[in-house]
């Protein structure tokens, strides 16, 4: 038992580094090639675990070399169009402008309630309310509303708008997070400052702390309410 607990926690750490390598993409957009790697490292993770007469050794080997051929098969993508093609394929065209590419569609099993299941999750009631419908190399499919039917911007109302800025988490749960607070150019005094603003001695009794570039802080409190500054 303590044997299988040991292999247990050294495959579990193991395996989430090493997928690491692969980058943040979720599953649902994985390319087939990341998708296959991502099923066999499970299954050869699972062998050690399940039979402790498995050496955990070639389990960890196969996994490490499974994931530099996929990182060195993505580069190779990345680098050459035809690699690319070939291992990821292509964006398929379902409807353009009125035009429904019905090969296309045959060619990919994609059917017309699922066409229009797509068109209507991004609001659209009808075709005639978009002019694309793209499904991409992930399996994702885009549809890209005709210009009268998209949404108007500030730019298109001739309006200009203030500048967005990004907020960082400064406290997470009373720790402080120094990266975030050093890419905004603050130290920890001033945090010590903006603290006594709200009557907060110590970081610990915050819950959550936000700050932007143009200085913008949100102030949450443990057991408190949202105070902004």
């Amino acid at each position: 038992m303590f044997t299988i607990f040991i292999r247990t926690i050294i495959i579990y750490f193991f395996v989430v580094l090493t997928l690491r390598m692969l980058g943040k993409r979720q599953i649902g957009e994985l390319e087939p090639s990341e998708l296959v790697v991502t099923i066999v490292i499970s299954e050869v993770a699972a062998l050690p675990i399940q039979d402790v007469s498995q050496p955990i050794i070639n389990s960890l080997i196969a996994i490490f070399l499974l994931v530099i051929l996929e990182v060195v098969v993505s580069f190779g993508a990345y680098k050459n169009f035809t690699a690319r093609k070939i291992l990821f394929g292509t964006p398929s065209v379902f409807y353009e402008k009125g035009h429904i590419n019905q090969k296309e569609m045959e060619k990919q099993r994609f059917n017309l309630n699922d066409l229009m299941e797509c068109v209507r999750n991004t609001g659209a009631t009808s075709l005639k309310e978009v002019d694309f419908v793209i499904m991409e190399t992930n399996g994702n499919v885009s549809v890209i509303p005709s210009a009268q039917n998209r949404t108007v911007n500030t730019s298109d109302l001739n309006i200009e708008s203030e500048p967005t800025y990004l907020s960082y988490i400064i406290i997470d749960n009373g720790s402080i997070n120094r990266n975030n607070l050093k890419r905004l150019g603050f130290n920890e005094e001033w945090l010590r400052k903006q603290l006594e603003l709200y009557d907060i001695q110590r970081p610990d009794g915050v819950f959550c702390m936000t700050a932007t570039f143009d200085g913008q802080v949100v102030v949450i409190p443990k057991d408190g309410e949202e105070k902004r500054g």
